[in-house]
């Protein structure tokens, strides 16, 4: 692999992620300033999970959250029925001993209300809606359209409210693509750093629209919701824009 070594590619989501090692594996520098944490917070538990026969995640903190919780631990959920959106919130689930009983095939949580109705999942079933503090209202108002479903947010998602200087250094002496895996990653960014001096990576069309309504434009929209589809993306634009070329060896 023939590289130009002045490309860095930077990664902002909380944890490094195995999805992003074909970057790695395939010789582009790659750098890692986690503009996110999220952490576990007190249940507002104004119901009892055991009246619940279904658990709903969007995501993979949301389960894990969710499930290392104390009081949830103390309800026996091995008879649930897990709803999960997407493989990596499904493998999550499984990683913690529970066997996800339908997964959506979109990652895009606007998608899934719809995919739930089509396919009747939630006929006749009493479902809880797992989600973060930064959620909206916009997919428990579309379940509850159609089925008998509450939320409850398990964790809560903060911006690291710290500059740092090897970043700036970074993205003052490299041509530089800053990967962006939320809206709350980009709003971290801005507060410290001149957007408008790199190039703009998004895992989705959510986390896009927000970097545009903020005046700002991404050069890169993943076309999975996924680390491994952005890589996937990336690995297709250099290609097709020639910013590197595959050794013959």
């Amino acid at each position: 692999m023939k590289l130009n070594s002045q490309i860095n590619i930077v990664l902002t989501n909380e944890k490094l992620d195995k999805g992003f090692e074909k970057l790695k594996n395939l010789g582009f520098k790659l750098s890692h300033f986690p503009l996110i944490k999220t952490l576990p917070i007190k249940l507002d538990l104004n119901f009892n999970i055991s009246d619940f026969n279904c658990i709903i995640f969007t995501s993979k903190n949301g389960v894990e959250y969710f499930l290392k919780n104390k009081l949830v631990q103390k309800t026996k959920l091995n008879e649930r029925y897990f709803v999960c959106i997407g493989e990596k919130t499904a493998q999550k689930l499984k990683e913690l001993g529970f066997k996800p009983g339908y997964i959506c095939k979109r990652n895009y949580s606007e998608f899934m209300s719809e995919e739930l109705k089509n396919k009747e999942v939630l006929n006749n079933k009493k479902s809880l809606l797992v989600q973060g503090s930064l959620s909206d209202n916009k997919l428990i108002e579309s379940l509850k359209s159609f089925s008998n479903t509450e939320k409850i947010i398990s964790y809560s998602t903060e911006l690291v409210n710290k500059k740092y200087s090897d970043l700036e250094k970074i993205t003052k002496k490299y041509k530089t693509y800053v990967v962006f895996t939320s809206p709350s990653s980009f709003d971290s960014f801005i507060k410290f750093y001149d957007a408008s001096k790199v190039n703009l990576v998004s895992i989705g069309n959510t986390t896009s629209s927000h970097i545009t309504n903020l005046g700002f434009q991404t050069i890169l929209t993943s076309k999975m919701q996924s680390y491994e589809g952005i890589s996937e993306s990336l690995i297709a634009f250099f290609n097709e824009n020639k910013q590197y070329e595959l050794s013959k060896n």
